[in-house]
């Protein structure tokens, strides 16, 4: 019979499995004699005492009473990492590694691969991101000529890629917080546009890649050229044509209409209301509304001056959109009253 592989997850679990059941209390450990542990404080009359399995609860212990002695050493460091084996979301253990990174002067080089496999492991904890990037931060500053600090940059992008293939996840949002603090420090821009467009191909409904192209599209063109804005209002309609009813690509298409820097105006491009137009025609056929078309439409409406008819868009809304429907009549409140 067939057998499905192991998630990157699963087999980290079953190797931390062993790696616990292998554990040394310190209580056993000669080079630790020398600390005494502080239990955790829970009060005089605690209402509701945790019940810490035995490892956990001696590890922190200790790691207290590390705290308390302020000592940043190598045993100290191997015992964040027991810590962090009990609970990786620990912000103070991670914390107090990094201080004692510092301290030892150990190799970040090294530190990189310690945090593999949490980022595999455990992908939505900030924690092990923000580690990451303080590490990638502390690398670039020794990096000894362009084309090292480069080469750092593009393999941590790299190993981005590889974290979400791992994890078959592609809507993580630290790992693109680190992703986008990555390009931004090692100015690593020019592939992003292309790299956003091949996970669109695989899911064009991936709301954080029309993020990222957005950020990057505004970091690559900071002035928002009314060329560039018509491109993109243009590249848009191209992949709503594929997915009518995505939300993402129609607040993808919103952020560059409207008032202030970047934008233009709703009736500035005639193909968007022409789209709406089609869209809501076949829908009338199949009997299935894309309020998303309908709310545009109100608003190219609203543009050109047609009131009743943005009026009666917004009526639509809400008759389709009910649960929204308080805010549909908010809006035709605000287009009746006098400016």
């Amino acid at each position: 019979f067939w057998l499905k592989p192991l998630s990157v997850s699963h087999r980290i679990f079953l190797a931390r499995s062993v790696r616990m059941d292998e554990f040394v209390p310190y209580s056993k450990r000669e080079d630790w004699k020398d600390v005494t542990p502080v239990p955790q404080d829970d009060g005089p009359e605690p209402l509701v005492v945790i019940r810490y399995p035995p490892n956990f609860e001696e590890v922190h212990d200790y790691f207290r009473a590390i705290v308390s002695r302020n000592e940043f050493s190598q045993r100290a460091m191997e015992l964040t990492a027991d810590v962090i084996e009990n609970n990786s979301a620990n912000y103070t253990a991670w914390y107090y590694r990094r201080r004692c990174l510092t301290k030892e002067k150990s190799d970040l080089s090294a530190e990189l691969e310690f945090t593999d496999r949490w980022a595999k492991d455990s992908p939505k904890n900030y924690q092990v991101w923000y580690h990451r990037r303080w590490l990638i931060a502390e690398l670039a500053k020794v990096a000894s000529s362009d084309e090292e600090f480069a080469a750092l940059g593009q393999s941590e992008l790299a190993y981005h890629f590889d974290v979400m293939m791992a994890n078959e996840d592609f809507k993580n949002y630290n790992g693109w917080s680190h992703r986008q603090y990555i390009v931004q420090k090692f100015k690593l821009w020019d592939g992003e546009i292309a790299f956003v467009e091949d996970l669109l191909r695989d899911d064009i409904k991936n709301n954080s890649a029309w993020n990222h192209r957005y950020t990057t599209v505004k970091s690559l063109n900071p002035s928002f050229s009314t060329e560039l804005i018509l491109g993109e209002i243009q590249w848009t309609l191209g992949k709503l044509r594929l997915c009518t009813n995505n939300e993402s690509a129609w607040n993808y298409l919103t952020a560059f209409h409207g008032s202030g820097p970047g934008k233009v105006a709703w009736n500035t491009v005639p193909a968007v209301k022409t789209f709406c137009v089609q869209v809501l025609g076949k829908a009338e056929e199949q009997e299935a509304m894309c309020r998303f078309a309908v709310e545009t439409l109100a608003r190219v409406h609203e543009a050109d001056g047609l009131l009743d008819e943005a009026l009666k868009q917004y009526d639509l809304l809400k008759t389709i959109d009910k649960i929204r429907a308080n805010y549909w009549e908010y809006r035709k409140q605000s287009l009746q009253k006098p400016a």
